[in-house]
């Protein structure tokens, strides 16, 4: 973590700590952490930073957070996170999380404008605080596929009483950056380099959530539609021609606009919207039903990210303990799947001058592409020590199928249709 960046968001935060009780009528200033280690039985990576040598990376976290009352309905919140960096596999960052001013005219109404949460999840506001749910973590095929959850913007809240339950209506508009991973198993000197690399977006969008909550069940209905851009001004790559040899019936994708063809064709703007739907319902005897699923359309595009993700979970309050199990599942488009194929397996004779580099770009221009198809079976329990504090463990099984660019393959390899498991063990706190 840069020492800088945390230095000053430390300071910034004490100095909201120091002025703002003199203008506040209420203010609060509190924390969360989580400590979690992850392996897994592969010696490739999982889910970024998972692996046989284990890892604390993956899951842990750390936030503090102001809240400061002004009396009529005016209020402000700050949350600074400490996590590993969106844009480096190696390092640590301290972001400014939330930052937002807040209107609260009537008790059926919010307001607010700032940097904010996209209420789209079931657990969109507090995924980072640990205590708050008995997953060890929450499923990765779902919370894990959008880069960024945080906007720039303003939004509103609204509620109605009707019998014994609650209706809410969210809505939102922002702007904000994120940085896409994408992982690359082979190296073409100086076109692409092995490693991680992180495609810096853009995007500019909002949407609404519906939900209903009664007792300790709610209800969710979300749809989100954001524009999407590269922030280095590039266009975004829609697919990959076919560039034919001298050779007859023998040709390959173009990959990369420095190799000989006609290019890649891009445009400057990609609509993203997602269909969401949760439902969180005690189904008595101690026995709760969680799941989420959702429906991303990205049209105009044969690298597109169009999918459909969801998990279910069944969980079981047993005094302190709550155990649970968890499918989840994430799978691309077939579109994009057999496009994905296609690209990966086009392979040209070594007759075909520059042969070996045409190879290697098809690998690295199927790296290119977010491909998904997975699912995982998890069994895990939480154990509550108090109210402000949980430890809990997981074993989860993971079924890549096709592909998942959620694993770092290999140089030269495929990773499909086999298995990873990973075990995991966290202790979260709030204080």
């Amino acid at each position: 973590m840069s020492g800088f960046r945390l230095a000053g968001s430390a300071l910034l935060l004490i100095g909201v700590q120091v002025v703002v009780p003199s203008f506040a009528g209420d203010f609060s200033l509190s924390g969360f952490g989580t400590i979690g280690y992850a392996r897994s039985n592969q010696a490739f990576v999982y889910d970024r930073f998972i692996n046989d040598a284990g890892t604390f990376r993956r899951d842990s976290v750390i936030g503090l957070q102001a809240d400061a009352q002004f009396g009529n309905g005016l209020g402000a919140t700050m949350q600074i996170k400490g996590a590993p960096s969106t844009v480096n596999d190696d390092k640590y960052q301290a972001s400014v999380a939330w930052a937002f001013a807040s209107y609260r005219p009537s008790n059926d109404w919010l307001i607010r404008v700032g940097r904010q949460r996209m209420p789209l999840y079931l657990h969109s506001a507090n995924f980072d605080v640990g205590v708050t749910h008995e997953f060890a973590r929450l499923p990765t095929e779902m919370y894990s596929i959008s880069p960024n959850n945080e906007i720039d913007g303003a939004s509103f809240s609204r509620s109605w009483q009707l019998g014994r339950g609650e209706t809410i209506l969210d809505g939102f508009w922002g702007r904000t950056n994120a940085d896409v991973r994408l992982w690359s198993r082979d190296s073409i000197p100086p076109i692409q380099s092995r490693g991680t690399m992180f495609r810096r977006l853009s995007i500019e969008g909002g949407g609404l959530a519906l939900s209903y909550k009664r007792d300790d069940d709610t209800y969710r209905f979300a749809y989100g539609s954001v524009m999407v851009n590269r922030r280095d001004g590039n266009a975004i790559p829609v697919t990959f021609p076919i560039v034919n040899t001298p050779f007859p019936g023998v040709g390959y994708y173009q990959v990369d606009g420095s190799l000989h063809g006609p290019g890649v064709p891009g445009i400057g703007r990609i609509r993203i919207t997602s269909i969401i739907l949760g439902a969180d319902v005690d189904i008595g005897s101690g026995f709760r039903v969680v799941g989420e699923f959702a429906r991303t359309l990205v049209p105009k595009t044969d690298l597109s990210t169009q999918s459909v993700r969801g998990y279910g979970s069944l969980l079981k309050r047993i005094d302190k303990w709550t155990p649970y199990v968890t499918f989840a599942f994430l799978r691309s488009d077939s579109r994009t799947l057999d496009f994905y194929d296609n690209v990966n397996s086009s392979v040209v004779p070594t007759l075909v001058p520059g042969a070996s580099l045409i190879n290697a770009s098809q690998r690295i221009g199927a790296d290119q592409i977010l491909a998904f198809d997975q699912r995982s079976l998890a069994i895990g329990t939480s154990y509550s020590l108090s109210a402000t504090s949980k430890l809990k463990a997981e074993l989860m099984h993971v079924r890549i199928g096709q592909v998942s660019s959620l694993v770092d393959a290999p140089p030269g390899s495929n990773i499909r249709n086999q298995s990873i498991n990973v075990i995991s063990l966290s202790y979260s706190v709030v204080f």
